[in-house]
């Protein structure tokens, strides 16, 4: 007996059969993009600014602000570990800057969830620092200090925390 004799014939691929598997593949790519679009819209708001308009109307006084914060001369240090966060400040003079009230944002830069205030505490020699819970993965600390002269003095870090090696 011949293998040729033994093989069952192969099935006809009918239209139905192609509309089925054409179905099924742009379903699957349909589906995996639905999916992708819902977890990026609900993990994050993308909320900037509440209304851009107004927020433009500000720009000559905000950059008026910077010029004056960025002629105090002051040098701004910033460490951290996963539970706390350190600033050091010193004047144009090298002097370090104790009389400072500070508080801040520490925030995720993707999602708004895991957001926490910060109230730093003066530890002395123009050091503060502010209890803080760091998972790893990118942040960013937005601080506001008033003192010294300064009614308000504006900074950003941004920071990547890594996973601690196994």
């Amino acid at each position: 007996m011949s293998m040729a004799a033994s093989a069952k014939p192969a099935k006809p691929l009918t239209g139905w059969h192609v509309l089925a598997m054409f179905i099924a593949f742009f379903g699957v790519i349909f589906t995996v993009n639905f999916t992708m679009a819902y977890l990026a819209n609900s993990t994050w708001s993308g909320l900037v600014v509440a209304n851009g308009y107004v927020a433009s109307q500000s720009f000559d006084k905000d950059l008026a602000k910077a010029r004056a914060q960025e002629a105090l001369g002051w040098k701004v240090g910033f460490d951290f570990t996963e539970q706390r966060v350190r600033l050091t400040f010193e004047d144009k003079a090298g002097q370090k800057i104790d009389a400072l009230s500070i508080t801040g944002d520490l925030e995720r830069t993707v999602t708004d969830k895991q957001d926490q205030k910060l109230v730093f505490q003066t530890m002395g020699a123009g050091v503060y620092s502010a209890p803080a819970n760091l998972a790893p993965g990118v942040w960013e600390v937005e601080i506001d200090a008033k003192g010294n002269g300064v009614a308000d003095y504006h900074k950003i870090f941004r920071f990547v925390v890594k996973a601690a090696a196994p």
